[in-house]
């Protein structure tokens, strides 16, 4: 006994088992190729997304009070009153930017262009920093020199006016020198290049542009520096001006609603990542299992020359530990590199900057890069513990009889063992994930989809045996062995539909959304939209726009309404102060929000009903007038038909009570009412008129030139323009989706050829077997096409209905298009992608097939 003693911890030494499982792993790694290809694809995703989350959150969180230029912003359409101002210079420091939109053109006068003009006063920037080129003060380069006011301008806008600093641009009836460029603006808004890019110019250079007049549509923002407690600020201002009417924002609630907006969408990309992640897990396990199976002599080899169970359990625990870790480091330092790709392309257009320092460092690269490897050594675990385990417990007696088979079954303790590591998993993915509400949310669909999907596997199994006993196959050798093939208890019916049929249903899903908006860009234009988008239009300026637009192209039809700008007052005879009382913070929006109210006038905007009906009757004389209101505002108030409602405008009250709800026709919308009033209500209030230009694009050209020399405070916006700006936005968004389905893509087809190697072995043996016992090859190959073919059928029709049910209610609810006829694109990719997957994965096994089959069963 005193001999073995000192021999005995040099086989159970971790140092030992280390040098075993890697030898042993060197010898068949090659083996294991799927394995490491699916965890790498999954976790690049997933750290990519987790990262570039990371670097864009703290960067656009590090000094929200820059982004939004101040402790708090006042925004509203009229000066404030002196002595709001008066109150607010005690209490700290005030900035005003006053802004107005119009249409500028270079000096060929050949392009028109949407642009927001900033009119900043002296104090402005309250926080950060304003970076022009050259670099020299904002009173120098917007100052009159040489007879012209400089003009200080966006150089993307520059850039699409062909114009650089020097030349010189059209702003209304006056014309500008480019005096500079905006290199960084501090409270630059994320959605600006919608609005229109920003041109600043000086406050005595407004009055000779022409643009504005009593009626014109000016924003003053106001923003504020203090150093008072932002609650206690609030409170204060409040009880000073209870009946404020103004739109006021702090910097904490602007920085909570960016968080939570970037919370959705994050969580949203990582779990696409995590789904990929769990698809790669499904090739683990098929991979895993194909590896053992090959090792199950070396496993009861070892088990029989006295190697005791422990170490050898360590042995293999330790080979799924190294593999995991370095899937990984790999893809987790492929997927930084590609969030640091990204970042380093947008990050001078939204001015990303991450924090200095080793805490920096540490929280957006190195802590995403750790948890990639604990998540890609977690699901390594996750997927192939059940393999492992059976694979443990095979009998080392089969070594006398020729052949060692694994257990049918894992023990007791390694499911229990299974079950609580798959609940670390899960657990882990919650707490890590930006918003763990969503992510339960996803959590509990997932459960659902797995018990729908067993209800249906478990289903097909059934069909398939019935019609395999039934008269279906009788007497037809290709249908029994392609039908006995999906229901036998090792089908690779549950691993295909779990991979490749979650990857479709991405695929499926982003074809629809982007075809969906894809068809809604190409059909606007000419048979839905207008060619031309006015605003602005003041009513003694209605019938010379009318004749003139008519007399440049004979076909023109100007289509006005009229736009009252107002504000609600109260709610079913309430002060909207009372009824919101409890929230202070939707109080001060409902309050500082402007209702926009028009009548239907032939109804130009498509406006869909939701509920009640409209009217034909004209508003009565001293009874509240019918309202229809858009339905995101009034589900937002709690409103519904019956309802009345007071708003204000110009100091005089407006009485309605609510008749219907209506949606906005999604991008086929231009002006966004909140609010459809009986003709007449409106009429002592119209001082302005929105409208539309049905035309040639040609003769919107003309059209918009003529309105910029002879109206130029009428906003002109070609349809063409918007539609092109948006088909670009559209065609990067839609290269992103496909990137992350074509990955996930990628991953289901590793899973998908892990599925087709575990079975090969399997097909070959069986299918020269029956050669040998009579079967032709012909009739063979016949039911491995059915087999496939029905394979196809169902991981296309799974693909097609959950994708589908993801994409329609989402293209129907949030972008309020119609897409329930283009199903059909969505089933044609689901089944073009999923024939030649299976197809990519039978050819081998069919090419296979022409060798000797003697050689074929003595290798298998």
């Amino acid at each position: 006994m005193n001999r073995e003693s000192p021999r005995q911890p040099r086989s159970t030494s971790p140092l030992w088992m280390i040098r075993f499982a890697i030898t042993d792993l060197r010898s068949r790694i090659s083996a294991l190729k799927v394995f490491l290809a699916c965890l790498i694809l999954g976790v690049t995703l997933v750290a990519a997304t987790a990262s570039l989350y990371r670097v864009i959150e703290q960067s656009l969180l590090a000094d929200t009070r820059a982004l939004l230029g101040g402790d708090v912003e006042l925004d509203t359409s009229e000066p404030l009153p002196d002595e709001v101002l008066e109150w607010i210079r005690a209490t700290g420091n005030i900035s005003l930017v006053r802004e107005f939109d119009t249409i500028v053109s270079g000096s060929g006068g050949d392009g028109f262009f949407r642009a927001e003009i900033l009119v900043p006063d002296a104090l402005y920037p309250l926080y950060g920093e304003l970076e022009l080129v050259p670099d020299e003060s904002l009173q120098d380069l917007t100052a009159r020199k040489q007879g012209q006011w400089g003009a200080i301008i966006d150089p993307l806008l520059a850039e699409r006016l062909g114009q650089s600093v020097g030349d010189q641009i059209e702003i209304g009836a006056a014309t500008f020198r480019i005096s500079g460029l905006i290199e960084k603006q501090p409270d630059r808004s994320l959605n600006a290049n919608w609005r229109g890019l920003p041109i600043m110019i000086s406050e005595p250079a407004v009055e000779a542009t022409g643009l504005i007049r009593p009626g014109s549509r000016v924003d003053y923002e106001y923003r504020v520096q203090t150093e008072q407690n932002l609650d206690t600020w609030l409170e204060l201002f409040e009880q000073a001006f209870p009946d404020a009417r103004w739109e006021i924002t702090t910097f904490a609630e602007r920085s909570e609603r960016i968080s939570e907006r970037l919370d959705q969408i994050a969580t949203a990309l990582i779990l696409i990542a995590f789904t990929t992640l769990f698809i790669g897990g499904l090739g683990v396990a098929n991979s895993i299992h194909a590896y053992l199976d090959e090792k199950l002599g070396t496993i009861a080899t070892l088990q029989t020359l006295g190697l005791r169970r422990k170490p050898l359990v360590g042995i293999y625990l330790l080979q799924i530990g190294i593999l995991g870790s370095l899937a990984g480091l790999v893809g987790g330092g492929i997927g930084l590199g590609l969030s640091a790709l990204a970042i380093g392309v947008a990050g001078d257009a939204f001015a990303l900057t991450g924090p200095d320092g080793a805490g920096g460092w540490l929280s957006l690269w190195i802590t995403p890069l750790l948890l990639s490897w604990l998540f890609a050594v977690l699901t390594a675990y996750v997927f192939a513990l059940p393999a492992l385990a059976r694979a443990l417990a095979a009998a080392p007696a089969g070594l006398f009889r020729g052949q060692v088979q694994a257990a049918p079954n894992e023990p007791r303790s390694w499911r229990i063992a299974s079950y609580l590591l798959l609940a670390v998993y899960i657990g882990a993915t919650l707490l890590l994930l930006p918003s763990p509400h969503l992510g339960f949310l996803f959590l509990l669909a997932v459960i659902g989809l797995w018990g729908l999907l067993e209800g249906l596997i478990k289903g097909l199994r059934r069909g398939a045996k019935a019609l395999e006993n039934g008269g279906f196959a009788d007497r037809r050798f290709a249908r029994r062995l392609a039908l006995a093939n999906l229901h036998r208890p090792d089908s690779p019916l549950r691993a295909t539909l779990l991979s490749l049929g979650t990857a479709l249903t991405l695929v499926v899903a982003c074809t629809l959304m982007v075809t969906t908006l894809m068809r809604a860009l190409e059909t606007t234009i000419p048979e839905e939209s207008p060619a031309l988008i006015l605003y602005e239009v003041f009513p003694d300026q209605m019938e010379p726009l009318r004749t003139e637009l008519e007399a440049l192209d004979s076909s023109s039809r100007v289509e006005l309404l009229p736009m009252v700008r107002s504000r609600l007052a109260t709610i079913n005879q309430r002060p909207i102060a009372e009824v919101l009382a409890d929230n202070a913070e939707a109080r001060r929006e409902a309050m500082g929000d402007e209702y926009k109210l028009s009548y239907l006038s032939g109804n130009p905007e498509a406006l869909e009903l939701v509920e009640g009906n409209w009217w034909t009757s004209p508003a009565p004389e001293g009874e509240p007038a019918y309202m229809a209101m858009e339905d995101r505002e009034a589900y937002q108030l709690g409103l519904g038909v019956g309802d009345q409602l007071t708003f204000t405008a110009q100091d005089k009250s407006i009485n309605v009570e609510i008749r219907a709800i209506y949606r906005q026709k999604g991008l086929q919308t231009r002006f966004w009412f909140e609010g459809i009033l009986q003709e007449g209500a409106l009429d002592d209030l119209i001082s302005l008129y929105v409208g539309a230009v049905y035309q040639s694009d040609e003769a919107a050209k003309e059209s918009q030139q003529w309105l910029a020399q002879n109206i130029p405070n009428v906003i002109t916006l070609r349809t063409a323009d918007w539609l092109e700006t948006a088909g670009d936005l559209l065609n990067k968004a839609a290269a992103g989706l496909a990137a992350v389905a074509s990955v996930s893509l990628l991953a289901s087809l590793l899973v998908l050829s892990s599925v087709v190697s575990v079975s090969r072995r399997r097909q070959l043996y069986e299918a020269n077997l029956l050669h040998c016992l009579g079967a032709r090859h012909g009739a063979i190959r016949q039911s491995m096409l059915l087999e496939t073919g029905l394979l196809t059928v169902l991981a296309t029709v799974f693909a097609t209905g959950l994708g589908a049910l993801i994409a329609l209610p989402v293209a129907d609810l949030a972008l309020k298009l119609p897409a329930g006829d283009l199903w059909w694109v969505g089933a044609l990719v689901a089944g073009v992608v999923s024939s030649l997957a299976l197809l990519g994965g039978l050819l081998p096994t069919l090419k296979a097939m022409r060798l000797n089959p003697a050689v074929l069963l003595r290798d298998s």
